[in-house]
Order: C-alpha cells, then sequence, then structure tokens
C-alpha cells in the first residue's frame, strides 16, 4: 500500500475547518447527499463527507429502528460495489431491543487488523438528530477507506449498541456491540484494532487514551504524526481511559488504538448541534490518512513512510 497522496483539489477539501462555522446555512442534507462520489484512486475526504451526509439524512438511527436498517443497507451497497463480502451479526441487548453488527471482510480466516466504529446513534435526543460526529463519521472514514483497500488481512466492523440506554455510559450499559463480536469471535481474534470515534469535526484534537493504549501502539501514533506531518497539538494523548468500543477488545487481548476526538465539555456531543455543519472534508481526509499509514505500519512492521 503506498502512502496516501492528495489526489482531491486542494482548495475543496483544505476548507476553513479551523475557522469559526459561517453564519449561512449549510445545504440540505439531501443535497450534500447526492453529490457526486469520485471514484479516483486514494482516499477522497470529499467521498467520506458524502457518505457522512447520506448517512446523516436517514435521521436518528439508535438500534432496532428502520433509519438504522437503512443505514446497514446504504454500507452493504458500497461495500459490496468496492468486493467485500459482508455479514450482519444479529443479536439483542439484555432489555430485548434487536441489535445488529455488520462485518465486511475479503478472503477467509481471521483477519489480523480489525478497523471499527459504532453506527448507533443515542437514543430520544431530539427527532431530527444527525449525529454527524458521533457515529457517522467514523462510517464515512470506514466506508472510503474500503473503496481502496485490497488486503485480506484487514477487516473491518460497524458496531451496534456502542451507546448506552441510560443517559450516561456505565460498565454495564454500552457498548454491547464490541462485547458481543468479542464473544462471538472465541479465541479468533485480531492480533490489532483501530477503532475510530467522531473523526470528522471541524478543528478536531483527536487524543488517543493513554492509559488504554500499550507502548507498542503508542510508537504506532506518534510514527504516523511524524510521517505525516500532522500537528502534535492535534494529534495527541489524553491522560486518562475512555469507555469506548476499543475495551472489549482491549480485554480480551487485542492490542487497541482508539482514534478519538476531545469531546468532554463540548456543548454538542449527544446534543442536536452535533450535525453536518460540524463535519468537513479536510477532517475526514486526515482521519483516512491517519489509517491508511497505521494500516500500512502494523502490516509491513513498520513505523516509517510507505513506500
Amino acid at each position: 500500500m503506498h502512502r496516501l497522496l492528495l489526489l482531491f483539489p486542494l482548495l475543496l477539501l483544505l476548507c476553513s475547518c479551523d475557522e469559526p462555522q459561517p453564519e449561512a446555512p449549510a445545504p440540505p442534507l439531501e443535497e450534500q447527499a447526492a453529490a457526486q462520489l469520485s471514484d479516483a484512486p486514494g482516499f477522497n475526504g470529499h467521498n467520506a463527507y458524502i457518505h457522512c451526509a447520506a448517512i446523516c439524512a436517514l435521521g436518528p438511527r439508535y438500534s432496532g429502528s428502520a433509519a438504522y436498517e437503512q443505514q446497514l443497507q446504504y454500507l452493504e451497497k458500497h461495500l459490496h460495489a468496492a468486493g467485500w463480502q459482508t455479514e450482519r451479526n444479529r443479536f439483542q441487548a439484555p432489555n430485548g431491543v434487536s441489535m445488529c453488527n455488520l462485518r465486511a471482510y475479503r478472503g477467509t480466516g481471521t483477519a489480523p487488523l480489525l478497523l471499527s466504529c459504532h453506527i448507533d446513534t443515542k437514543i430520544n435526543i431530539a427527532p431530527d438528530f444527525q449525529s454527524a460526529d458521533d457515529g457517522a463519521s467514523g462510517a464515512a472514514v470506514l466506508l472510503e477507506l474500503a473503496r481502496g483497500l485490497t488486503d485480506e488481512r484487514v477487516e473491518i466492523i460497524f458496531l451496534d449498541g456502542e451507546e448506552a440506554f441510560a443517559p450516561h455510559m456505565s460498565e454495564n450499559d454500552g457498548l454491547y456491540g464490541s462485547r458481543h463480536d468479542v464473544a462471538r469471535r472465541g479465541r479468533q481474534l485480531p492480533r490489532w484494532q483501530i477503532n475510530l470515534d467522531m473523526v470528522g469535526g471541524r478543528n478536531k484534537t483527536i487524543a488517543v487514551p493513554a492509559l488504554d493504549t500499550s507502548d507498542f501502539m503508542y510508537a504506532q501514533y506518534t510514527a504516523a504524526v511524524r510521517v505525516l506531518g500532522f500537528s502534535e497539538m492535534k494529534w495527541t494523548a489524553w491522560p486518562g481511559s475512555y469507555l469506548d468500543d476499543h475495551v472489549p477488545y482491549q480485554e480480551a487481548g487485542v492490542d487497541s488504538l482508539n482514534l478519538i476526538a476531545v469531546f468532554s465539555g463540548s456543548n454538542w456531543w449527544h446534543t442536536a448541534r452535533d450535525n453536518m455543519s460540524r463535519i468537513c472534508p479536510r477532517s475526514l481526509h486526515e482521519s483516512g490518512q491517519m489509517s491508511l499509514q497505521l494500516i500500512w505500519q502494523l502490516l509491513n512492521g513498520a513505523s516509517a513512510a510507505a513506500p
């Protein structure tokens, strides 16, 4: 795999994500979702933006909802077009709510590297809740990554049930999809996991949880930041831990890296303000670059620039 090149016009991708949001309203979601996808080689942040808008246009995608089913169909359509096989893993939460993880894979056997994100939205936020960054952005990046990834050593999983039913996540409420997947796999676990959560916000700061990150994975992360020339202030570490979808895998022995934006103290998280006005193609593009660099390093046993 070659190091990602900026193939999309810079003037479009390098939008003013680091500036305050414009006062002018964003185009309707239907118009954003209907934009043309590019088939040019390499990761394309604008494609990820289109996927994010299309997913958000479905409305709240909480577990068991009709919109969640529509989201699965959208993901399957584009994964199949890119040559991936898919599998739905259905299960129930302890309270009886129907849930479904979506796996995408090539070939047979257990892939050593798992890419993951959650695709459920928090329930009972607002009738028009988009959950653009907290859910859709990770799915959009993984879907665009899937377009160019052909390595059978990579598996992708879109997880249900990350969100808790109660207002706040706890050890007993949340992470249902990742816990189910770990239990389903038994001993057939991947060696590494990269989890994406809230990776598309304008002017984002990605801070991997230091207490949840092994020395090896942290070295991979910092090497990728250096190779890509990213800001160490915008791609950094959080001096603590998070309850997120990396935890069940990590507890089972998988070496995990959780790419997650700083959201503590924000005024948008789990509110109607988490909409497409938060999302920028450049932020999605950077997250795609980071993911590709990490994939290359892990699968090639290196922590340097891809050839």
